[in-house]
């Protein structure tokens, strides 16, 4: 029944549209999983103490569903001025731009995963901010892919060939032996001048 009313609803190139989106989302999302492991695996993660914390509503619902809020209405958002040492002996004061629902206070301390060479590209250690946007794309895609799965044709066994008629019309009769063995002509008769 829903099968039927989403067929009906987007029609015949649903299938395609599906599988389309169902692949772009997946190796897009596969994509970026790579380069967030990648990232992971070029980067420290690093002790860092909060010097001061910015309140903000979130912008839209999207953002707060997007940094792992479900709480939806009246949401605020935290985002975190820390300090931390890299192991190079590096200082940095850095704003982290992950808007968070976690209340931080001052004083408290967080991890930090950052690049050694690259502290702008710094992110709070939690598994939202760094995977949860590529699984949710990996996601989307899977689904689409689902849908295209469920939503496609299903094809029968194709319809036998009508049987071949003779010149006449009618149907070749076969017979036992006989029809196995060829059919002698008459010959023709030549015109006389």
């Amino acid at each position: 029944m829903v099968k039927s009313f989403i067929k009906r609803l987007v029609g015949p190139r649903a299938n395609r549209l599906f599988l389309v989106l169902g692949i772009l989302l997946t190796v897009f999302s596969l994509y970026k999983l790579l380069r967030t492991a990648m990232y992971v695996h070029e980067s420290v993660v690093v002790t860092a103490t909060v010097t001061d914390v910015l309140q903000k509503p979130f912008e839209s619902t999207g953002e707060a569903l997007s940094h792992g809020n479900l709480a939806l209405g009246g949401s605020t958002s935290y985002q975190a001025i820390v300090r931390y040492t890299v192991p190079s002996g590096m200082v940095i004061d850095r704003m982290m731009t992950d808007a968070d629902d976690t209340d931080y206070t001052v004083g408290q301390q967080v991890e930090v995963i950052t690049p050694e060479l690259d502290p702008s590209r710094a992110h709070i250690n939690k598994w939202k901010f760094i995977w949860g946007s590529n699984c949710m794309l990996l996601g989307c895609g899977i689904i689409s892919l689902l849908l295209w799965l469920g939503l496609k044709e299903r094809r029968g066994p194709a319809p036998a060939a009508p049987a071949r008629q003779s010149r006449g019309g009618r149907k070749k009769k076969s017979v036992g032996a006989a029809a196995s063995a060829p059919r002698k002509r008459a010959p023709r008769k030549k015109k006389q001048a």
